[in-house]
């Protein structure tokens, strides 16, 4: 008879649990929209505007550089300002933003805007177009924004699901990269070839971003109903933000994390943002097909981050590092096997893009999600992990930019080279934590409450 009320009064928050989950999922697969689209854009701007592949390059490259900052700071802010606020704002800041991006071309036509605009892009580029400048200042905003979708959710996440549920719960939202990644290709693409220009690959997406803002804000709760108020939960759930970056950064297992992610980003990005226009120039297929075959990438990553948590989980008692240093050799050694297969034909080239994707995306979870909540500090959870995404997404800048640089002086094999040998680095890198557990699992063993 006991049994029964205890049942029942865990299926409320089972119920409410699942639901959580389904909004995080929704909605930081939803910011996808307004990043994973300019990857399909890319070529039809490209050709539009007049752009070059190096400087198209510093364009990619300020998303990232954006996002990269912007996690420096928005891990910090959501410790102290509370993860749906920051969620919200960055929802509504990148669907603006990649609406502007679609009138850059006016915008820069405006005396004063455009004037700045174009000595911004003479600074960064050497090329002094107004439009290019307001690309330029537009995606870095954008990157921004979008800066503040994954710290919130890792907070909220870590605040509903308990340790020995982490890595598959964090498999699960790792999908919501992958398979938004993938919806966001599919739609760009889509709308590139049944409108023809590239204006459309911007509005549409950043429509869809408001949509799910709004799904958003009615739905998600940012903590479980019996959790403690905000202020008994103060002292151990939100430091303030100098101890929270003291904690991150004085934490040498971040810091791992965060450079192997550098190396994992590069190659993520020189695939999501560069193998649609590769593969339209060396199979000589249009922008849909192209993002088509791209899209099987983040879409076979679904299945590796789904199941790479629950194999730590399950096999190595929590430990993340072993898988995640072999995902990243096989993604090194995949990505060398791309740039010979894509000669070969469309079977191979996307059975070999979902392999990569399977592997690096897994890799990629653990990485960011996962490890960083283990590793992290009390109190410093998102702090960890914007740190961890920032690190990244320097690596995704830094990649974007050699890429075009690469293309430019020496083709396509030695820029998918630079893809390899950093995904190399990164395992090398990881595998040094091999034995490491989740503090939480350390401080138990010890005896420490």
């Amino acid at each position: 008879m006991a049994a029964a009320p205890s049942s029942r009064s865990n299926d409320p928050l089972a119920r409410a649990r699942a639901r959580t989950l389904f909004v995080l999922w929704t909605t930081y697969g939803s910011f996808y929209l307004c990043r994973a689209n300019f990857g399909p854009a890319r070529s039809t701007m490209q050709g539009a505007l007049g752009i070059a592949a190096v400087e198209m390059g510093f364009v990619l490259g300020a998303v990232k550089l954006g996002y990269a900052l912007g996690q420096l700071v928005n891990g910090q802010l959501t410790e102290r300002f509370g993860a749906r606020r920051i969620l919200g704002i960055g929802m509504v800041g990148s669907a603006v933003t990649t609406l502007l991006m679609a009138a850059a071309p006016e915008l820069g036509r405006v005396p004063v805007l455009g004037a700045v605009a174009a000595r911004l892009a003479a600074t960064v580029t050497s090329v002094a177009g107004p439009t290019l400048g307001m690309l330029l200042l537009l995606a870095f905003a954008n990157g921004w924004f979008q800066s503040g979708g994954w710290p919130p959710t890792v907070k909220i996440a870590g605040r509903w699901f308990p340790l020995e549920r982490r890595g598959f719960t964090m498999g699960i939202l790792g999908t919501s990269l992958s398979l938004g990644s993938a919806i966001a290709i599919a739609v760009a693409g889509f709308l590139l070839w049944a409108a023809g220009g590239w204006r459309v690959a911007f509005v549409v997406p950043a429509l869809l971003l408001l949509v799910s803002f709004a799904h958003t804000a009615l739905r998600l709760k940012e903590r479980p109903p019996d959790a403690p108020t905000k202020d008994a939960a103060r002292a151990p759930d939100r430091l303030p933000l100098r101890e929270a970056l003291v904690a991150t950064l004085g934490n040498p297992r971040i810091w791992v994390l965060a450079l192997a992610l550098f190396g994992l980003d590069a190659v993520r990005y020189g695939f999501l943002d560069w193998a649609p226009g590769h593969l339209s120039e060396a199979q000589g297929s249009g922008v849909w097909a192209s993002a088509m075959k791209t899209a099987v990438f983040p879409l076979a990553g679904a299945l590796g981050a789904l199941s790479s948590g629950w194999i730590t989980d399950r096999f190595f008692q929590s430990r993340r590092a072993p898988v995640c240093a072999l995902l990243l050799g096989a993604v090194a050694v995949l990505t060398l096997a791309y740039g010979v297969v894509v000669g070969l034909g469309v079977v191979p080239t996307v059975v070999c893009l979902g392999l990569t994707g399977f592997c690096l995306y897994g890799a990629q979870i653990l990485l960011v999600g996962t490890a960083a909540q283990d590793f992290a500090r009390r109190g410093a959870t998102a702090a960890a992990a914007g740190f961890v995404d920032f690190t990244g997404h320097v690596g995704a800048f830094t990649g974007d930019v050699v890429t075009g640089w690469m293309l430019k002086h020496h083709g396509w094999g030695s820029a998918i080279g630079c893809w390899a040998g950093a995904a190399l680095v990164g395992a090398a890198l990881v595998a040094t934590l091999w034995r490491a557990r989740p503090a939480e699992a350390e401080r138990a063993a010890a005896g420490i409450a």
